[in-house]
């Protein structure tokens, strides 16, 4: 290896090792940092409560409560399905 490279190797290796002794960055180190506001979670949907809310607006209810989702093929054309309870 000429001089020029291992002088060349031993920079960047240097730079690399005082790189990595300074991270991970601290967020008490960092100046004219931004104020983190607390989130109040209490006003968000559950996963549960977003799929039942998601599956209503998708579907239809007939009058005697038969619930009705459709489908559109490759063609584009849409149709509706019968949704049966437990998927049977």
């Amino acid at each position: 290896m000429s001089i020029e490279l291992k002088n060349a190797v031993k920079i960047i290796t240097d730079a690399v090792t005082i790189i990595s002794k300074r991270f991970p960055i601290k967020w008490e180190d960092i100046a004219n940092k931004p104020n983190i506001q607390t989130i109040d979670v209490t006003d968000f949907y559950t996963k549960e409560e977003i799929e039942k809310i998601l599956n209503a607006n998708n579907q239809l209810v007939s009058p005697d409560g038969t619930a009705w989702k459709q489908t559109i093929d490759n063609n584009g054309v849409v149709s509706w399905k019968k949704v049966i309870p437990n998927g049977q």
